[in-house]
């Protein structure tokens, strides 16, 4: 990698952790003098202010955690009850979608997990129908068409929803429902189960809880599911200003606001299950509310002009004396960053002297990294041509030894001998092929592994086709993998000797066609180790091949240079070996 492309990713990375992390941008050094400025100029009377101001936030702040966590505390019985309610449908959706049972056992189901849940009045699995044949009832339910049953089938996903008289019940109760998905996506139908909303009040009762303290709970639509707050009515106890929906964030938070009777009331918003229902509790305001303070920084006019006038100053000597040289030695850098060229720049002529000493060290700097960097690409230039003549030659001497073992086989009068012998000369002729295959690569110094993987392969299969046999079907899944050549050479050389031996093997399957798969990918255990399938078609009554033939042999000597872990295996119709080793980093 160039020193070009990796200041490029160094940028892009800077940039990238910027924008996730806003506290990490840089800031402009205009900014940081009118910082500096504004600390030092302040005047003592702001200080006092500031303090005032700061422990008057201080008080806001641990008031406003003080009714959050009374809120939360408030809330137990609602953030249990739903809470405990949503994992329980939860959990008997999975089931119903993973064991797929019929209406007897999911009966049987429901009527165990309503034992075991007594607080529970009712739950059931209710079909796109709306009826419920599988509940706890053991009966068969035709749920009418309310809102509260159509909301479950609106947006089918984990939801709470309130029913001011429950048709199983009919009473007021909460419904919790999830959906049941097969394994493609398709709903099955919604698992919901309701409890009773009084007894969110009963438990409430138990509590030590402020009686002028309203609370309700809603869905993030803003739809209210229960609602405690004492003799006003509901819809009067909601802030003024601010809509329930608008009101859903991940985290708590409260406000002051006036409610629409018009008390003037602390809010406080805590979620009991983020996404799915919240709580707002509220209390009548003691005192002002907050963001009442503004007035005292009305004495602060004359101060605040002296800072104006100081900081104005500063900021334009800092633009003419340091922005501007900073900003043209930033071009020079970067102009060479990017085109390897330094442009002239005359703001740099008349600046202080410790700038001039800058650009003239990063001169000597980019002089030094210019000549660096042109004996690095000849060495790499000269490191190329020597792999590539070493293939070459290894190439041409293969193909000599094959030509002088064809002139032997010629020679020869025994069928055995040149059976041999022509077998040695394939194997000479597919080392010889991958070393070709290895010089004329685009890039020795780094090989596309399944690139050189498939040439390999497609190059012995039409060198073995035989117009008497039919042809061999290739099969290839090749991830994009980038080797050295010290693992890509034993590599393909193991791939071409695994693939002679399989097309001289290969047979029919019972499907009269003759196949050959390859596969090179990570490795499913361990993501850093490669593994490289060579499977092959076999007759159903195939001899098993020999395991101490030169074949077998040849690969285990190519697999050992790779450290890689060989498999063979012979199955009915299928040959199959199989290479896995460590990827150099």
């Amino acid at each position: 990698m160039s020193d070009r492309s990796a200041g490029s990713q160094h940028d892009g990375a800077w940039n990238e952790a910027s924008a996730q992390d806003p506290a990490r941008r840089p800031r402009s050094l205009l900014t940081i003098v009118a910082a500096i400025l504004t600390i030092a100029l302040l005047p003592i009377g702001a200080i006092a202010v500031l303090q005032t101001q700061r422990a008057i936030e201080v008080a806001n702040a641990n008031y406003r955690a003080d009714r959050l966590d009374i809120a939360m505390r408030i809330a137990t019985p609602e953030r249990e009850a739903i809470v405990a309610a949503l994992g329980l449908a939860s959990g008997v959706a999975g089931a119903l979608a993973m064991l797929a049972p019929d209406s007897a056992a999911c009966t049987r189901l429901m009527e165990r997990t309503s034992e075991t849940h007594p607080e529970i009045s009712f739950i059931g699995l209710i079909a796109e129908d709306r009826s419920s044949v599988c509940n706890s009832t053991n009966e068969t339910v035709q749920f009418q068409r309310t809102a509260a049953v159509e909301s479950l089938f609106e947006s089918p996903q984990s939801q709470v929803s309130y029913d001011a008289d429950g048709q199983i019940t009919q009473s007021p109760v909460v419904i919790v429902s999830h959906p049941v998905r097969s394994a493609e996506g398709e709903l099955l139908g919604i698992v919901a189960l309701s409890f009773p909303a009084r007894t969110l009040d009963e438990a409430r009762a138990q509590m030590d809880v402020e009686s002028d303290a309203h609370l309700m709970t809603f869905q993030p639509d803003g739809d209210i599911l229960t609602a405690s707050t004492g003799d006003i009515p509901v819809e009067d106890a909601l802030p003024d200003t601010v809509a329930l929906g608008d009101l859903v964030i991940e985290n708590s938070q409260s406000f002051s606001a006036l409610n629409r009777d018009g008390e003037a009331r602390h809010f406080a918003v805590v979620p009991i299950a983020p996404g799915t229902a919240y709580a707002l509790a509220s209390w009548p305001a003691r005192g002002p509310l907050p963001g009442q303070t503004l007035l005292i920084l009305s004495s602060l006019s004359f101060p605040l002009a002296m800072w104006l006038v100081s900081l104005a100053v500063a900021l334009v000597s800092m633009q003419f004396l340091v922005i501007r040289p900073i900003a043209a030695l930033r071009r020079t850098m970067r102009s060479f960053a990017d085109r390897r060229q330094i442009p002239f720049a005359p703001e740099l002529r008349e600046t202080a002297a410790e700038l001039r000493d800058i650009d003239r060290t990063f001169h000597r700097m980019a002089e030094k990294i210019t000549r660096d960097e042109a004996d690095v690409e000849n060495k790499l230039h000269e490191r190329e041509i020597l792999l590539r003549e070493v293939h070459h030659r290894v190439k041409n001497n293969l193909q000599l030894m094959s030509s002088i073992m064809n002139m032997q086989m010629r020679r020869s009068g025994s069928p055995e001998v040149r059976a041999a012998i022509r077998n040695l000369q394939d194997r000479l002729s597919s080392l010889a092929m991958v070393h070709r295959t290895l010089y004329q690569a685009s890039d020795v110094a780094r090989v596309r592994a399944d690139s050189l993987i498939e040439d390999v392969v497609r190059e012995l299969v039409s060198l073995a086709s035989s117009a008497s046999k039919p042809a061999v079907q290739i099969h290839f899944d090749l991830e994009a993998v980038t080797l050295d050549p010290d693992q890509a050479g034993p590599l393909a050389l193991l791939t071409a000797e695994a693939v002679t031996n399989a097309l001289k093997y290969v047979e029919p399957d019972e499907t009269g066609v003759r196949w050959l798969r390859v596969s090179l990918g990570h490795d499913r255990k361990d993501k850093s180790a490669l593994t490289l399938v060579i499977e092959n078609s076999t007759s159903a009554n195939a001899v098993a091949t020999d395991d101490q033939g030169l074949g077998t042999r040849l690969i285990r000597a190519f697999a050992s240079q790779l450290e890689a872990r060989v498999e063979q295996e012979a199955a009915e119709g299928r040959y199959r070996v199989r290479v896995t080793f460590a990827a150099a980093s």
